[in-house]
């Protein structure tokens, strides 16, 4: 499954020297993600497997953006990478399909938020922790719509554990802007 992953150029650096690049807890931007994070390693056990010893959260990647499968645009994405002037690297992989765990990009923001995605959902009713944690699963339905939304641009994203060395097809280096 060919994806794309931007990646700090120390990050890339590393995995060349060493054959795999994995998500260092240093660049999680605070406890409110890491809790997001911990949960969407919770699904990746369940849904594609353990992690690697010393793993606890994912990388991400894309697998579509706006609909298409296309690399990503640096013009747009090689913002916000730390400081404007950053050294960032877009990856091109190619990662078997039983590492990756897809999911609805728009969507993984109401996890992130601690939001909730019940449909169809009902503003006189009160929802449960445990029955919004639950709806959270929904985005990992990326092929369907709910509540008559449609996704005519969907965004598609990718969690991965680890990408080794011998999955990069590409490396391209640019400057955050």
């Amino acid at each position: 499954m060919i994806l794309w992953t931007i990646q700090h150029e120390h990050a890339y650096g590393k995995m060349e020297k060493t054959g795999v690049l994995r998500a260092d807890k240093n660049y999680i931007f605070s406890e409110f993600f890491e809790k997001s994070y911990l949960w969407m390693s919770n699904q990746m056990e369940k849904r594609i497997g353990h992690a690697p010893e010393g793993v606890i959260f994912p990388v991400w990647a894309w697998y579509q953006w706006e609909g298409k499968r296309k690399r990503p645009d640096m013009r747009i994405h090689g913002r916000n990478w730390g400081e404007k002037g950053t050294p960032i690297v877009l990856l091109t992989i190619d990662v078997p399909e039983d590492c990756v765990l897809l999911s609805d990009f728009d969507y993984w923001h109401c996890v992130l938020n601690d939001g909730d995605i019940i449909f169809p959902y009902d503003e006189t009713a009160v929802y449960s922790e445990a029955e919004k944690r639950r709806s959270w699963e929904n985005i990992f339905y990326i092929d369907c719509s709910f509540d008559g939304e449609e996704h005519h641009i969907l965004t598609t994203q990718a969690t991965l554990w680890e990408i080794k060395r011998e999955w990069v097809k590409k490396a391209e280096h640019f400057i955050s802007r």
